[in-house]
């Protein structure tokens, strides 16, 4: 779960923001965070936070706000992501395919990984000299 979390999220932050939530599948049932087996919410959220500083920088982290919910009697998070001003690699565990880590960016629904050429393109457009 947490390498899909973080591409989304790095998705959201190379494009124009957006929110996600966690703990709820692409049918929309709600699954709630519990499988995820942490204690309790607070340690979700710093793992979470955790995850982002490790896999996306820690200025990455100064764009997200994640908060926890109970929907359905079940426990969500909701992350609300703003565009970064500077774009965000995905570097986790060492699945990325670049060697300074992965551009995701969001296209309609889903996320998708730029390959090297144009992830430089992207940013030079959407970035400006960056």
């Amino acid at each position: 779960m947490t390498h899909a979390a973080l591409k989304t999220i790095a998705a959201f932050l190379n494009t124009e923001g957006g929110d996600l939530l966690i703990g709820v599948d692409d049918d929309r049932k709600v699954l709630g965070i519990e499988h995820d087996r942490l204690e309790n919410d607070d340690k979700f959220l710093r793992h979470l936070a955790q995850a982002v500083r490790n896999g996306l920088g820690d200025r990455a982290g100064t764009c997200i706000d994640p908060k926890t919910q109970i929907v359905e009697g079940r426990t969500v998070c909701l992350v609300s992501c703003q565009r970064s001003p500077e774009p965000v690699y995905l570097r986790w565990k060492g699945v990325e395919k670049a060697a300074g880590g992965d551009l995701y960016v969001r296209t309609g629904p889903g996320s998708v990984r730029l390959g090297e050429e144009d992830a430089a393109k992207y940013v030079a457009t959407s970035f400006g000299s960056n």
